[in-house]
């Protein structure tokens, strides 16, 4: 009998708008102008005149350690990898345009791999550059409704399976040297089979005398291929997976964890015993909180509210890892079908949700107390009702639900958020005296 294989797949729509305006071409290419203009520039001065890195030039609020941090990795000082982790809703879940910042920040300081929700989560997971399939014989767990028992860490999923029948394959075209697997295991959790391309399995066990996490890193040695398999001597449940570098050569780690639908109230639903662990564990230079437009379509959230809820959050946050710098990102643009009592009329039949303004002030607010870095989502698509011109443009850069983005357009939102949280750092690499 065949099993059914869940496979990772691409939602459809992908392409270049053919009607891209110079300023937005303009801000996606600016970094590289600036670049190319300053090494010029410091080419052509007479010899009397040096090109010196700029002191002058402050982080922007709440990027000061995540700076200082990517200078000491850029000079080859750094012992581990500098990582950055992002946690959010369907816009970070489809990893478009969490790929398009990843893929620039390891182009620039090297790629040291990623953490990974456990096997295959939901419908639509699309880590860029990775395929991975998953039988059926693995159940799933999500953290988006409340009522749902059981553990769940940052990746807010949980797989379990106990049969050997059941199987975990990813495949990638980079190098792996080093493998990470994070279970949750007891007294009577069973054992993994770990095979790293053509050798042979590693049994790998999963059980511990009281209930807890159990982090399993395994060195590879450049392999493309990791297949996990429950020896069938009880269940084994996984909470994620990391692909990572070589430990000697330290790069950039990106970890992004979205779930579609996700609120900031999602993260009240995992078990803060585990997520306390695995974020002290990681100890993350760069944290991006990217929750808000789903809140904002909720017509009775008390935003006052909120916003507490928001701010202890943060300082939980802050307290765990107090190194890290921590931006958030805030709420995309958004519109519904129009209602008495919504918002602006964005087109006919149209409007942007009545609290959709008010949970990003809210927003702003926090991070301003907390002293977050804070940046307006909704300038994805130049403000409200933004969302409108992306979704009937020719090709489209948003889906009609006027919510989700399509391929180039999240792609679009990645190439945005990394020039504000860089900007200020790439200016201030070379600047003639």
């Amino acid at each position: 009998m065949w099993r059914k294989v869940v496979r990772v797949g691409a939602m459809i729509g992908d392409g270049l708008a053919q009607r891209i305006s110079f300023n937005f071409w303009f801000k996606r290419h600016r970094l590289v102008l600036v670049w190319a203009l300053v090494v010029l520039s410091a080419s052509c001065s007479s010899p009397s005149r040096s090109s010196t890195a700029s002191p002058e030039l402050s982080p922007p609020q709440g990027l000061a350690h995540f700076y200082k941090a990517l200078d000491v990795l850029k000079v080859g000082k750094r012992k581990s990898n500098l990582v950055i982790l992002h946690l959010g809703d369907s816009h970070i879940a489809l990893d478009y345009m969490t790929g398009e910042m990843r893929q620039r920040w390891q182009a620039l300081f090297g790629n040291g791999g990623r953490g990974l929700p456990p096997g295959v989560p939901y419908r639509y997971f699309a880590p860029q550059g990775y395929d991975i399939t998953m039988t059926s014989d693995w159940s799933v767990a999500s953290s988006l409704q409340g009522d749902t028992a059981g553990l769940f860490g940052i990746s807010g999923f949980r797989v379990e399976a106990a049969r050997p029948e059941a199987r975990m394959k990813l495949t990638t075209g980079y190098d792996i040297e080093t493998i990470e697997i994070e279970a949750y295991g007891g007294p009577d959790s069973g054992s993994l089979f770990l095979t790293l391309g053509s050798a042979a399995p590693l049994r790998l066990s999963t059980r511990r005398a009281t209930s807890g996490v159990v982090f399993l890193r395994v060195p590879a040695a450049k392999v493309h291929e990791v297949v996990l398999a429950p020896m069938g001597d009880g269940v084994v449940t996984l909470l994620g997976w990391s692909m990572l570098g070589s430990s000697d050569h330290p790069g950039l780690r990106y970890d992004s964890y979205g779930i579609s639908g996700a609120t900031l109230d999602t993260t009240r639903h995992w078990t803060f015993a585990i997520v306390d662990e695995e974020i002290q564990r990681l100890a993350p230079d760069l944290i991006l909180l990217g929750y808000g437009t789903n809140e904002g379509f909720n017509d009775h959230l008390d935003v006052e509210a909120y916003g507490l809820r928001y701010t202890d959050f943060v300082r939980h946050l802050q307290a765990l890892v107090p190194q890290a710098s921590i931006v958030m990102l805030g709420a995309f643009d958004a519109a519904r079908h129009a209602e008495e009592g919504d918002g602006q009329l964005c087109e006919t039949g149209w409007a942007t949700p009545p609290k959709l303004g008010e949970v990003r002030n809210a927003q702003r607010a926090v991070a301003r107390k907390t002293g977050l870095g804070f940046i307006d989502g909704s300038l994805v698509m130049n403000g409200p009702c933004g969302i409108a011109p992306w979704v009937n443009q020719d090709p489209p850069l948003a889906w009609p639900d006027h919510v989700h983005l399509r391929p180039e357009g999240a792609r679009r939102a990645g190439a945005f958020f990394w020039d504000e949280i860089m900007s200020a750092y790439m200016a201030r690499r070379i600047t003639p005296e």
